[in-house]
Formats: C-alpha cells, structure tokens, sequence
C-alpha cells in the first residue's frame, strides 16, 4: 500500500479499477470534490467509530480517471480545514500510521525468520 496522510491506495489485482481508502465526514465532503472534478467514484464499504464525526471509505475508480480522483482527494484536507474539522490529518495519521507500524514490524519479523532458516 502507498502511504499518504489522509488516504490509502490499496493494492489489488485489477486491469480496469484502482482501489482507494480514504476518510470523510458525515456531511460527505469528498462527494462534492469529486463532482467538480468530474470523476465517477463507485463507493464500497465505509466504517465509523462511535463518537467520531469522521468515516472510512472503501472506493475504487477507472484507471483512467485516477490522476483527477487523486486531484479531488488532494484538496479534501483544505476543504475539511475550512468547514472546521482542524484535527482531520491528525486523525488521518492515527488511523494510517498505526498500520504503517504494524506492517514495518511484520516485515521486520519475517525478515528475522528468514535470516534464522538461512543460518
């Protein structure tokens, strides 16, 4: 997966669809961006914390329209600053970055194994 502040490319088989996570709001203000840059989203799963005015969306996108789907997920952090929601990329980081560190001790683990059944 490639690592970014506010979203996921989740790395999947597929000729046609790029798959993506990202997170939003309650109001969807990530719709609305992606209605000015006139890129079809075909929206997944989306998960909430009780409590948390943000959700997790699960989304894919023709491959052809990636570069303006990125485009419109470039200026969610912008757009979520000004409506209010100031500690959006916090959060974004706490939900990103916990994975990003269990994935680097998984590697770090296997790596150990593989070192122990070459010696």
């Amino acid at each position: 997966m490639k690592q970014t502040d506010f979203y996921q490319d989740i790395e999947r088989f597929s000729l046609l669809n790029a798959y993506y996570a990202y997170m939003d709001t309650d109001a969807y203000l990530a719709d609305q961006l992606f209605i000015k840059h006139q890129v079809r989203v075909h929206f997944r799963e989306e998960y909430v914390r009780d409590g948390s005015p943000y959700r997790v969306i699960f989304c894919h996108v023709r491959k052809r329209d990636q570069e303006r789907f990125l485009a419109a997920l470039n200026e969610l952090p912008g757009k979520m600053m000004l409506l209010g929601y100031t500690d959006y990329l916090d959060a974004c980081r706490a939900i990103w970055g916990n994975r990003k560190s269990h994935n680097e001790k998984e590697v770090t683990d296997c790596d150990a194994v593989r070192t122990t059944e070459q010696a």
